[in-house]
C-alpha cells in the first residue's frame, strides 16, 4: 500500500513543483513591472503619448526624394565655423514660413501622410512574419516522429502565447524603452516616450526603462506600430529552438524557456543592438566605425536563438533511443516530407516582411533591393546545399 501510495504521489508533486516554478517567475515578472511602474510616474512631465496618431507626423519627419529635410533646425553650437551660415538658413527659414503658413501645414500633412504609409507598410510585413510561424510548425512537424506531432505542433502554438505575454509585460520596455534617446525609429514618428533606460544613461543604456505592459509611455501609436512588428522577431527567436529540443523536452520546461527569451534574453540583447544601447553607439564612445550594427536580426535573432537552442540541445542531450549501446546512431526518419517543403516555402514567403520590413518604411524604396536580395540569398542558399548532399 505505501508503494502504491508513493508511485501515486509522485506525479502530483511533479505538478505541484512546475506550477511552483511557473508561479515564481510570474511573480518575478510582476514584481519587475510593478518597479518599472512606479519608476515611469518619476517622469510625468515627459512628452505625452499620441494614443489616436492625430499628433504623429508633421514637417519635422518630411524629406525630399534625395532625403534631405523640409525643415531647417536651429544651430545651437555658436563656435562652429559654420554657424553663421546655419543662422542664415534657418533665418531665411523662419522668414519664408511666416510669409507662407499654409505651406507649413500642407508640410504638416505630408509629415502625417509619410508616417502613415510607414505604418501600413511596417504593420503589414510584421503580419508577413508573424506567418512564418506555420511554416516553422509546418517544417519541425515534418522532420519528427509521427508519434510526436501533436506534442510539437502544441509547442509551436504555445511559444507564440507564451512567449508573446512576456515580451508584453516586460521584454517590449526592457528592450525598446529608451529607444528614443539614441535611436529614435523616425520612419514611424520617433517614439518620443520612450526616453528613459532603467540601467544606464546617454550612450550607456542597459536595459529599457519605459513601457511595462505597453502602458503610459508604451501606449502610443507609433509605439504601438513597432511593437507589433517586434514582437514577431521575438517570436522568431523563440521559434527557432523548437527545432533543436523536440521530442526532448516537456511541456512545462519549455514554457519557461519561452517566458525567458520573451521577458529577458531577446529584449536585454536587443536593447543593446536595437534600443539605442551600449553596443549601438560604440562607435561613438569608443570609436570603432559605425558601431554594432544588425539590420534584421542576424544577431539578435538567429544568433540569439541559435546559441539558446545550441545550449538547449547540450543539456538535454539526444532523443531517447538515437544511439544504441555499441554507440551507434539509429536513424529517425521524418515523418511528412510534404510538411518540410511546404513549411520552407512558408518561410521564404515571411522572410519578404523579415528583410525588407526593417526598414520600418514604404518610403525608402530601397525596399526593392533588399527584397531582391533576399530571394538571391535563398536560392543561392538552396541550389549550394542540394549540390552538396547531391555529390
Amino acid at each position: 500500500m505505501d508503494r502504491g501510495r508513493d508511485q501515486n504521489t509522485e506525479p502530483c508533486v511533479k505538478n505541484r513543483s512546475r506550477l511552483s516554478l511557473l508561479c515564481r517567475a510570474a511573480l518575478l515578472i510582476f514584481a519587475i513591472v510593478a518597479i518599472g511602474g512606479l519608476l515611469t510616474a518619476c517622469f510625468a512631465d515627459e512628452p505625452a503619448p499620441d494614443q489616436s496618431g492625430t499628433a504623429t507626423g508633421d514637417k519635422t519627419v518630411t524629406f525630399d526624394a534625395a532625403g534631405n529635410p523640409f525643415v531647417i533646425a536651429p544651430p545651437t553650437d555658436q563656435s562652429a565655423p559654420d554657424y553663421a551660415e546655419k543662422k542664415k538658413a534657418y533665418d531665411e527659414y523662419q522668414a519664408q514660413l511666416a510669409k507662407e503658413p499654409l505651406a507649413g501645414k500642407l508640410a504638416d500633412h505630408v509629415g502625417h501622410l509619410r508616417v502613415a504609409t510607414n505604418f501600413s507598410w511596417t504593420l503589414l510585413t510584421g503580419y508577413l512574419v508573424l506567418f512564418m510561424q506555420a511554416g516553422f510548425a509546418l517544417l519541425t512537424c515534418g522532420l519528427v516522429r509521427k508519434k510526436n506531432a501533436g506534442h510539437l505542433m502544441m509547442l509551436n502554438f504555445a511559444a507564440y502565447v507564451f512567449a508573446f505575454l512576456a515580451y508584453y509585460a516586460v521584454g517590449y520596455a526592457f528592450q525598446f524603452g529608451a529607444v528614443a534617446v539614441n535611436a529614435a525609429p523616425i520612419n514611424l514618428g520617433g517614439t518620443p516616450t520612450l526616453n528613459h533606460f532603467l540601467l544606464g544613461s546617454g550612450q550607456w543604456g542597459f536595459l529599457g526603462g519605459k513601457g511595462f505592459f505597453l502602458s503610459g509611455p508604451g501606449y502610443d501609436a507609433g509605439s504601438l506600430c513597432l511593437t507589433l512588428f517586434e514582437v514577431v522577431f521575438m517570436e522568431t527567436a523563440g521559434y527557432i529552438i523548437v527545432g533543436a529540443i523536440c521530442e526532448r523536452i516537456t511541456f512545462w520546461a519549455f514554457l519557461l524557456c519561452e517566458i525567458f527569451i520573451g521577458a529577458i534574453l531577446y529584449p536585454v540583447f536587443g536593447c543593446w543592438v536595437w534600443g539605442g544601447g551600449w553596443l549601438s553607439q560604440i562607435g561613438s564612445t569608443l570609436n570603432l566605425g559605425h558601431g554594432y550594427v544588425d539590420f534584421a536580426g542576424s544577431t539578435v535573432v538567429h544568433a540569439v536563438g541559435g546559441f539558446a537552442a545550441m545550449a538547449l540541445a547540450v543539456i538535454l542531450g539526444p532523443r531517447l533511443g538515437k544511439y544504441g549501446p555499441d554507440g551507434k546512431v539509429k536513424v529517425f526518419p521524418a515523418h511528412n516530407l510534404a510538411f518540410v517543403v511546404t513549411g520552407t516555402f512558408i518561410l521564404l514567403f515571411g522572410w519578404m516582411g523579415f528583410n525588407p520590413g526593417s526598414t520600418l518604411g514604404a518610403s525608402d524604396l530601397r525596399i526593392s533591393v533588399i527584397a531582391i536580395n533576399t530571394n538571391l540569398a535563398a536560392v543561392a542558399g538552396s541550389a549550394t546545399a542540394l549540390f552538396f548532399w547531391y555529390y
